[in-house]
Formats: structure tokens, sequence, C-alpha cells
């Protein structure tokens, strides 16, 4: 084999490798470091605000989840609140890791501001938010953990998420 062969087979091995988009690129992302990491939520504020009329005028149970496994956070992406909530000791049973829950209730017209602190030292792939509406429906959102807050809004049947612009009031 010639030098200028040798130096071909040396260079295009790994970028062949690199483009084929088998299971040995993962594996040498993972081990160089270059794939995705659970990271801390960058959220300084997060509100959870009912109206009067709130879960038709009654108390609503809150929870935001921090999801640890990406499998596990495949399934819950799928998972309407009324399912998480029946099932949801069994799955903190099951994924004691891979899950971290902070739980809340509601009163209409009542809002919470949940402190940094509960997640300041919590990685997560994912955050969602569950809510356990009287009324049929998703009633889940995902909150994106790049952002710097979020306001989640509970109407009479219904959420609205809003997040939090840098710089903006809080």
């Amino acid at each position: 084999m010639t030098r200028r062969a040798a130096l071909k087979l040396a260079l295009g091995l790994p970028l062949a490798l690199a483009v084929a988009g088998c299971g040995v690129v993962a594996g040498t992302r993972s081990m160089l470091g270059l794939d995705p990491k659970p990271v801390v939520p960058d959220w300084k504020s997060l509100a959870l605000s009912t109206a009067d009329d709130a879960n038709a005028n009654s108390a609503v149970a809150v929870d935001v989840v921090l999801v640890k496994d990406t499998a596990v956070l495949e399934s819950l992406l799928a998972m309407p609140a009324a399912k998480w909530f029946a099932s949801r000791a069994d799955l903190q049973r099951s994924f004691p890791e891979a899950l971290t829950v902070f739980s809340y209730e509601l009163a209409p017209s009542q809002t919470v501001r949940v402190p940094p602190k509960q997640w300041s030292e919590q990685r997560a792939w994912a955050a969602l938010v569950f809510v356990n509406y009287l009324s049929p429906g998703e009633h889940r959102a995902r909150l994106m953990l790049n952002t710097p807050g979020y306001v989640v809004r509970l109407n009479a049947q219904g959420m609205a998420v809003n997040d939090l612009k840098s710089g903006a009031a809080q």
C-alpha cells in the first residue's frame, strides 16, 4: 500500500463512519462528550396562576415534572394529564431516578411563584407541566429549559403557557 493510499484510508474511514449514521457514530460522539446532556433549567421565574373560574371554580392539581431519562420523556410527551395523575405514583416507583416532580394545588384566583432553588440542583432533559382539570383534554405542556421563565395561566378549561423574554419584568 502506498503512502497516499494509507493516508486516504486513515482520513476516509473516520469520515465514512461519521456519515454512515451507525451505532459507532453515537458511541464515538458519547465518548468524546459531543452528545447533548441534561441541564439545569435556566428559569429565573416560574409562576402558576389560576383564573377566577379555573377548573369549574374548583381547586386544581398541577405537577411540574423534570424528566431525566429520554425513554421516559417519549412516553410522557404522549400522555394526557388525566393518565399522568392516575399513574404518577407507579411511574415514580418504577423510575425513581428518571423524574423529579413538584406538585401544587391551587384554588381559583391564586398565584404561586415557585422558588428557583427547587430546581437549581436538578439536571433534566426536559420539563413538562400537567394540570388535572375536571374537563377532558391533554392539559400538558412542555417547558423549554433554556428559557428565562414561564407564567402558566390556568383558565376555566385549559391552560396558557407564556415564556418570559430575557430582560422582561418578572
